[in-house]
């Protein structure tokens, strides 16, 4: 039998043992957090940093930028010379992005590029170290092709905010309404993470649930 650890009292002291980052960056964590804006939790991104040492990418495919937080993080990581690319379509977080992508001095490591997510995806050319999806939940199973298409072999695929507030494994009919059609693209989405045997997918539990694929040779 197979445990899951969910208990709300471990997940708090997991929570609290993880610092925020240093500097301006944490300031910009902090701030997100507390303004409710949809950045990555602190349990995730602990994860991705340790993805990220020891990919050591050249290039990053973000697609939804949020305010910034999450692309300015990986340029931490990056190897010399390389790139985060990161993708959405609001103005309002746009304009907040790159204000504060250039208060962090992160412009020339961060391309960001202004429109629909599912169009800009599918004009892409060249290839990506790891791509994160952070964009509109229902569409990952729409640009799955063109982000293994633009994803290097060996390159890794991480999508965020998978497992629906926990409605995923719900029954479609005991999940609420308004999340119905997310919830069946989601499910769609993860079987065919799971099935394509040119990935090794793991599913997690942390923050909103997580999907780490590799793309194998």
């Amino acid at each position: 039998m197979i445990m899951v650890i969910s208990d709300k009292v471990l997940y708090d002291y997991i929570d609290g043992l993880l610092p925020m980052r240093k500097g301006e960056l944490g300031r910009l964590q902090s701030y997100g957090y507390e303004n409710g804006y949809p950045i990555i939790p602190k349990d995730s991104v602990a994860l991705m940093a340790v993805i990220l040492a020891l990919v050591r990418p050249k290039e990053i495919l973000e697609l939804g930028t949020a305010i910034g937080f999450s692309a300015c993080f990986m340029t931490d990581y990056l190897e010399k010379g390389g790139r985060v690319t990161t993708v959405d379509r609001y103005p309002e977080m746009i304009e907040e992005a790159k204000e504060n992508i250039i208060k962090l001095g992160k412009t020339n490591s961060i391309r960001m590029i202004e429109g629909d997510i599912n169009e800009v995806v599918s004009s892409l050319d060249g290839s990506f170290d790891i791509i994160f999806m952070d964009g509109g939940k229902g569409q990952y199973i729409n640009i799955l092709p063109d982000c293994l298409r633009l994803l290097r072999t060996g390159g890794v695929l991480i999508a965020d905010d998978v497992m629906l507030d926990g409605e995923i494994g719900k029954e479609r009919l005991e999940v609420k309404r308004r999340n119905r059609t997310t919830w069946t693209r989601l499910r769609e989405f993860l079987d065919a993470l799971c099935s394509d045997e040119s990935l090794e997918t793991s599913l997690l539990t942390i923050g909103g649930g997580m999907a780490l694929c590799r793309k194998k040779k």
